[in-house]
């Protein structure tokens, strides 16, 4: 019985606190800036989003529903690369910088891939799909959220969110579909540290 009620006082008295940046960009309000890796492992600072139209991309190196967008991924970029800046970043914390990397050579992005250490940058914008994306005006101020199209295979796709709304953005219009679901693997966690409250 006293072994019993010791382990409840230390269960008790031990709760776990985990710290975790919490999310801090939402739809209609402004990105301020955040920091990820360039594929030789530099830091690559993002502090001014004001000026030109940004696509914020969250891929990932395994999972199934988003490398089946890779292709419409480079299609977007070619069509839009001179006038919005991409930023296609891969968050999952058991894909290192190194399998990353290869993977964008093996697919042939045509554009430059960034990792997110701890989920920094994730957590800020509260991504929870691999296939997340998000996209600024010229202010800085995220407009769109959400798919680049509602449907894995092409074939199937009746509505192409994010190329929508880069099209009204970029014309000074309202965003039609401000968020919709995009649907992919869940982002894989960096371990976190766990302090004990004594």
């Amino acid at each position: 019985m006293k072994k019993f009620l010791l382990a409840a006082i230390l269960l008790v008295t031990s709760v776990p606190t985990i710290c975790q940046e919490s999310q801090s960009y939402h739809l209609g309000g402004q990105v301020m800036g955040f920091t990820v890796l360039n594929m030789k492992g530099h830091a690559v600072n993002y502090r001014n989003f004001k000026g030109k139209v940004t696509v914020v991309m969250f891929f990932s190196t395994r999972c199934p529903l988003s490398n089946a967008f890779n292709f419409r991924r480079n299609m977007l970029y070619r069509e839009y690369k001179d006038r919005v800046q991409f930023i296609v970043v891969d968050s999952n914390g058991n894909e290192s910088l190194a399998e990353v990397k290869q993977y964008a050579k093996d697919v042939g992005f045509a554009f430059p891939v960034y990792v997110d250490q701890k989920n920094a940058v994730s957590d800020r914008f509260g991504v929870l799909a691999t296939t997340d994306n998000f996209l600024l005006d010229a202010s800085g101020v995220m407009r769109y959220h959400g798919y680049i199209e509602d449907a894995p295979n092409p074939a199937r796709t009746t509505k192409q969110g994010l190329k929508l709304a880069i099209d009204e953005v970029l014309a000074g219009k309202a965003v039609t579909m401000p968020e919709t679901m995009a649907r992919g693997c869940s982002v894989r966690r960096a371990k976190l540290k766990i302090h004990y409250i004594k």
